[in-house]
């Protein structure tokens, strides 16, 4: 069981993304016992500020390091060995979690997970525990015993565009602005309709995505290229916004 008291838990976030970077620091500032000391979206920022802060927790986008994360998480801990990484990955591939766990990361999260599980595995990595999918723990225990070079260097595919929700173009106008930190009142003052019409819209929005906050939309955000605002433009229809 995890324990209870984990007070002032320092966190650097190195995340490519800035919806994502948004979402997570409206989660932090929400948090009692969770503080941000610094945020980046470069890799060599990412070294200065674990150098300089020194965090309890660095949570880590994979993409950052292309397919030299390995290489770099082990630099990380090399330059700021107090600290634990908590790898923020697209991919649930077992191999990923192998080489992360290998390099020396505590624990790996997908950025599918909720936000009440990505607080879990934070809090859960401070008081001493390792983090990695339930359905790949025989695997890593295995790991701490046996090498498969071959297997390491084995390719992994991201399926997640596969499984892309379907929006109307209205609802993908309206998940674009509540990325943006915008409130229903104010999306409906955008756009022109009622606060009663977007928070109809975000719920059909948040069941589609698999979501229940405006948070957990800013994280998945990233995943569905139509929510950048050069794909939406002229797209919403107050008729087709009404559920």
């Amino acid at each position: 069981m995890i324990e209870q008291s984990h007070s002032n838990i320092r966190i650097l976030v190195a995340e490519s993304f800035e919806l994502v970077r948004l979402g997570l620091r409206s989660l932090f500032e929400n948090h009692t016992d969770i503080r941000l000391v610094a945020e980046t979206s470069q890799l060599d920022d990412l070294f200065n500020l674990a150098e300089q802060h020194k965090p309890d927790i660095i949570l880590m986008d994979l993409l950052l390091s292309g397919n030299d994360y390995v290489e770099h998480i082990i630099q990380l801990l090399h330059t700021c060995p107090q600290s634990k990484i908590l790898a923020f990955s697209h991919h649930n591939n077992e191999q990923t979690h192998l080489q992360t766990f290998r390099s020396g990361a505590v624990g790996v999260i997908s950025k599918n997970n909720s936000t009440d599980l990505l607080l879990k595995a934070i809090i859960a990595i401070h008081t001493g525990h390792i983090w990695f999918d339930r359905n790949i723990t025989k695997l890593l225990w295995q790991a701490q015993f046996d090498s498969d070079p071959a297997a390491e260097t084995k390719p992994h595919t991201d399926t997640s565009t596969s499984q892309q929700p379907r929006l109307s173009d209205s609802e993908r106008h309206v998940a674009h602005l509540a990325c943006k930190g915008l409130s229903a009142k104010e999306i409906g003052a955008q756009l022109f309709v009622t606060e009663k019409t977007v928070r109809n819209q975000l719920s059909v929005i948040y069941r589609k995505i698999g979501v229940k906050k405006q948070i957990e939309l800013c994280l998945k955000a990233p995943l569905y290229n139509y929510f950048k605002e050069s794909h939406l433009i002229g797209t919403f229809s107050p008729k087709g916004s009404e559920i």
